[in-house]
């Protein structure tokens, strides 16, 4: 939901680039792995102003909804379990309106609609997260050879391509990566490695994670709610991660702060105390995000050359179309969870009304995330179980 905002604030009111040229952007970060959309702020404020100016609109990207996870995560006091009833029905109509925003962006064309219905279908039947690597490939191949995109020639002045960031990242993947699989063999009785092997985790997610905060939120399920209680990820229950992905749609900044949140409930569950917790959120914070800014330093000067190239033009839309179905999968996941869960109509009218009167306010454009997710939580306050 983020790419429409930013074409409204970034295209129409400030002016800062055309809607292609953010579209393009947004694309090209779907390549990379990491948040895309927070790679999208980095990248645009790195042709805007530099390097620091891409560290600094980094920060007062991901910075405010950081902090405010943290304080959620680590209150000792924070709202029952009741008062959160709600947020499940919440976060499907959210992830059904994002589809539907987004579809709206990809470039109209059969064969564009073809590559997000199946990802969309793929995404929801195999959760391998090698699956999106390999699926925005799959959707830029298609896109690069049958799509019919112009070509529109690029006269932007090439930046020197620093190889060292590539080397940096591929160095902590390496070492944290041989740590943690070393670590996570034992690591029920290791207490000491557990925030390294979070740290691991977190990192590799941002590491295979294409598409943005909705990808991650497959992804999660698997490492962190997996349903097999002797599984060593199995960190929290489910409802206790969907807590986290709809306290964060009313967040400001990326869905990828939902690491945070993930990390010091983790560490919660593993009985550590206050600064334990908050060690784990720290570690969320720094280890999602680490990787797609490496990446971004790294490939957005090689990307000003790439995309003198018609071949690569045409793969973006292919790309793009990809990324939304794979928040297409996401949506499927997560709301076939909860019409399972709800398929008593006459026994959970309060959960499909919330899930009704969401996508609702959400159409209408009128009312903010954030007063939407508090809304919910005050319904789960009121209306008696």
């Amino acid at each position: 939901m983020h790419i429409p905002y930013f074409v409204r604030k970034i295209v129409d009111e400030k002016n800062h680039c055309d809607k292609q040229t953010l579209l393009d952007l947004n694309a090209f970060c779907s390549i990379l792995p990491g948040p895309s959309t927070t790679q999208t702020i980095t990248a645009l404020g790195f042709k805007l102003g530099g390097p620091r100016l891409a560290f600094l609109s980094l920060l007062a990207w991901l910075l405010p909804g950081a902090i405010l996870m943290t304080i959620i995560t680590i209150s000792p006091r924070f709202l029952g379990t009741s008062h959160l009833r709600f947020l499940p029905a919440m976060v499907a109509a959210f992830l059904c309106y994002a589809v539907f925003s987004m579809l709206k962006l990809v470039r109209p064309g059969v064969l564009n609609y073809l590559i997000f219905a199946l990802a969309g279908a793929l995404g929801y039947f195999i959760t391998s997260p090698f699956l999106f690597p390999i699926g925005i490939i799959l959707g830029g191949f298609l896109s690069a050879n049958f799509g019919n995109r112009k070509f529109v020639p690029n006269n932007t002045p090439f930046g020197p391509v620093k190889l060292a960031n590539l080397t940096l990242y591929m160095l902590i993947f390496v070492t944290i990566g041989s740590a943690g699989l070393v670590l996570s063999r034992a690591e029920k009785h290791s207490e000491i490695g557990k925030p390294l092997i979070l740290f691991e985790n977190t990192y590799r997610m941002g590491s295979l994670a294409f598409g943005g905060g909705n990808i991650l939120a497959a992804m999660a399920v698997e490492q962190y709610a997996n349903p097999n209680e002797n599984s060593p990820r199995h960190r929290m229950s489910l409802d206790e991660l969907n807590t986290g992905l709809g306290l964060i749609q009313g967040m400001p900044g990326p869905n990828f702060n939902v690491a945070v949140y993930l990390n010091g409930i983790a560490m919660k569950n593993y009985k550590y105390n206050t600064y334990g917790q908050l060690l784990g959120c720290i570690i969320g914070m720094i280890a999602i995000f680490l990787p797609g800014t490496l990446l971004i330093f790294f490939a957005l000067p090689l990307w000003d050359r790439l995309q003198t190239y018609p071949v690569i033009q045409r793969s973006l839309d292919g790309i793009f179309a990809t990324s939304v179905g794979f928040v297409l999968s996401a949506a499927l996941i997560l709301n076939v969870y909860f019409w399972k869960g709800n398929a008593d109509f006459s026994q959970h009218i309060p959960e499909i009304s919330i899930f009704g009167i969401t996508l609702l306010a959400l159409a209408s454009k009128r009312i903010p995330s954030p007063i939407i997710v508090i809304g919910t939580i005050l319904a789960g306050a009121f209306i008696p179980l």
